[in-house]
C-alpha cells in the first residue's frame, strides 16, 4: 500500500524545503507513517504553505500525487489550515477520483459532524496509530473498510457509518519511533536547529482555552501517559546518532506531573549525558503548580543539562487565570518558579495571552507588570482565538462575543476577534504591537529596546526565519550572539 500525508502550515509558502525548523513535525502523522512503515507499507509527504495564491499549489500537488501514486491520502488539521486542506482534498477528489481520502487531527476530533460533510471517505477520531493500520490492511485485501473503532465512514451516497472509539494508547513505549525521514525534503538544513521530541501525551489540566479537556472525553482509558525514561533515552541515542542538531526539546505538557517518573527520568538523562562526547541541552515544559515549585526538582533537571523552560503565565490577573482559564496557581508561585529555574542556569521562556473573555485593560497591564518583573528571555505572545470545542467557545457564544465570521479567519492568534466591554477589539491589536516593549521598557538603551520590541513582535514563525537567515552569515554570527546574549538576554535584578 502507498499512503500520502497531506499537511498545511501557517506562515510559509508552497514549496521544497519550505519548513525551517525541525520543531515544525507534525507528531501525529509521523507516529502513524512510522506504524504503517513498520508493517510494510510505503507513505510520503507534502506540505504546502497557507499562501492564498491557491493556483501555486497546485502543480505540486500533481507532482507529488503522480510521483508517490497513493491509494490513501490522509489529511490532519487544525481549526486554522483547514479550508487550505478541504480544498485540496476537493481538487485531489475531482482530479483523482479513485483515491480514499481520510482526514484526522485536533480539528477533525472536536467537530466530526461537520468535518466529514467534506470531500472525505472516513474521519479519524482521537489517536490514529492502530485505526489507520486497520483501514489499510482492509484496503490491502480490497475489502470495502468498515467496522474500525475511531474511524467515520461515509458512502458514495453520503450515508455515515459510525463506530465506536478505542481506549487511548496505555504503553506508548509499543509505538515504533516518529518517522522523521518522511520530513527531510521540507526542512531546511541548519545544524543549530532544535529537534523535538514526544515524551509523553495527554494533560490532565482543564484550561477553558485548550482543547485539552475536550480530547480527554473523545475516548476511554488513561488520557495522561508518559513514556517510560528508558524508552525516551533510547530514542535521544538515536537521534544522537542520526540528525547533527545537538539540541532537543522534550514536548509534554510538563515534564513535573509525576514527581517520582521525572526524578527517575533526570537521573537516567544525566547518565545518558555522561556517556556521550559532545552534551545535548534541553528543553521542557514546565507547568507551574504547588508541588511543582521545589528546589530538589530544580535541581534535577539542572543536573539533566536542561537548559530551557517554557511557563505559562497567560494572564498576569489571578482573577482572569482562576475564573477564566481555570489555571489556579498565584503571581507569587509564578515568579517563585522563574527564580528557581535561573538559579539553576535555566532560560525561561514566557506564555502569555491578550484579549481573554473577561479580561479588561486594567487585567492585560497586570500581564505586563508580571513580565516586567521577570524578564523572560523569550515571549511567546498571542491573542486569543475560541477555537470550536473548547469551553471558552461555547462562553464566547453564549455571550454573544463571536458570530460564525470567526470560522473563517486564518489570522488567529494575530487578529483580535474580540471586542471585550472592558477590552475593545483596536486596544487589544494596541497591545499585542506593544507588549514585548512594555515588558522591556527601560531596561535597556532606547535603540535596543526598540530593536527588542520589533523582534519580539513578530509571530514566532518569522522570527525563526530571521534567526536561521543570518546564522549562516559570518560577518553577523558574532553580532547574533551579542544581541541574543545582551539584548535578548534576562536582566538580573
Amino acid at each position: 500500500m502507498k499512503i500520502l500525508f497531506i499537511y498545511s502550515v501557517d506562515g510559509i509558502e508552497t514549496s521544497a524545503k519550505s519548513l525551517n525548523s525541525w520543531s515544525k513535525v507534525q507528531f501525529g502523522i509521523s507516529y502513524i507513517s512510522s506504524m504503517l512503515k513498520a508493517h510494510g507499507h510505503a507513505t510520503d509527504l507534502l506540505v504546502l504553505g497557507s499562501d492564498k495564491n491557491w493556483t501555486k499549489k497546485l502543480p505540486l500537488i500533481s507532482a507529488r500525487m503522480e510521483m508517490s501514486g497513493p491509494q490513501v491520502v490522509c489529511f490532519t488539521s487544525v481549526f486554522s489550515q483547514y479550508s487550505v486542506i478541504e480544498k485540496t482534498a476537493r481538487h485531489i477528489r475531482k482530479n483523482w477520483p479513485g483515491k480514499f481520502l481520510v482526514i484526522g487531527g485536533v480539528h477533525a476530533t472536536l467537530n466530526p459532524e461537520d468535518v466529514i460533510k467534506g470531500p472525505f471517505d472516513a474521519l479519524c477520531i482521537g489517536e490514529g496509530e492502530y485505526p489507520m493500520l486497520e483501514l489499510c490492511e482492509q484496503i490491502a485485501a480490497a475489502d470495502v473498510p468498515r467496522g474500525i473503532a475511531n474511524l467515520l465512514f461515509k458512502s458514495k451516497t453520503g450515508e455515515i457509518s459510525r463506530n465506536g472509539t478505542r481506549e487511548f494508547i496505555r504503553d506508548l513505549d509499543r509505538l515504533p519511533f516518529p518517522d522523521r525521514d518522511m520530513w527531510k525534503p521540507w526542512i531546511k538544513d541548519n545544524p543549530n536547529d532544535e529537534i523535538t521530541m514526544l515524551a509523553g501525551r495527554g494533560c490532565p489540566y482543564d484550561c477553558t482555552y485548550c482543547s485539552n479537556h475536550a480530547i480527554r472525553k473523545v475516548a476511554g482509558g488513561k488520557y495522561v501517559r508518559m513514556r517510560s525514561p528508558e524508552n525516551i533515552i533510547a530514542e535521544i541515542a538515536f537521534l544522537y546518532e542520526t540528525y547533527p542538531q545537538r539540541r532537543i526539546f522534550l514536548e509534554a505538557e510538563s515534564l513535573t506531573l509525576d514527581k517520582k517518573w521525572a526524578f527517575d527520568f533526570c537521573q537516567k538523562l544525566s547518565s545518558f549525558n555522561v556517556s556521550v562526547n559532545n552534551a545535548i541541552s534541553y528543553g521542557c515544559n514546565f507547568r507551574v503548580s504547588t508541588q511543582s515549585v521545589d528546589t530538589e526538582l530544580f535541581a534535577a533537571l539542572e543536573k539533566a543539562n536542561i537548559r530551557k523552560i517554557n511557563i505559562g503565565l497567560e494572564s498576569g490577573s489571578e482573577r482572569v487565570r482562576r475564573e477564566v482559564l481555570k489555571r489556579n496557581y498565584s503571581n507569587a508561585d509564578f515568579l517563585n518558579a522563574v527564580s528557581m529555574a535561573r538559579r539553576h542556569g535555566m532560560a525561561v521562556n514566557v506564555y502569555n495571552l491578550i484579549g481573554i473573555p473577561g479580561e479588561t485593560l486594567s487585567d492585560h497591564m497586570e500581564t505586563v507588570r508580571i513580565n516586567h518583573i521577570c524578564q523572560p528571555d523569550d515571549l511567546c505572545t498571542s491573542i486569543f482565538f475560541p477555537y470550536p470545542g473548547t469551553e471558552l467557545y461555547r462562553t464566547c457564544i453564549s455571550k454573544g462575543l463571536i458570530n460564525e465570521s470567526v470560522n473563517k479567519t486564518t489570522t488567529e492568534r494575530r487578529r483580535a476577534v474580540l471586542d471585550l466591554p472592558g477590552f475593545s477589539s483596536r486596544q487589544i491589536q494596541r497591545a499585542y504591537r506593544l507588549f514585548a516593549r512594555r515588558v522591556y521598557k527601560g531596561r535597556f538603551p532606547w535603540w535596543k529596546d526598540l530593536l527588542r520590541a520589533l523582534y519580539n513582535s513578530l509571530p514566532p514563525g518569522a522570527r525563526t526565519t530571521i534567526s536561521h537567515s543570518i546564522a549562516h552569515i559570518p560577518v553577523i554570527r558574532g553580532l547574533r550572539a551579542a544581541l541574543k546574549i545582551k539584548l535578548f538576554g534576562p536582566v538580573k535584578a
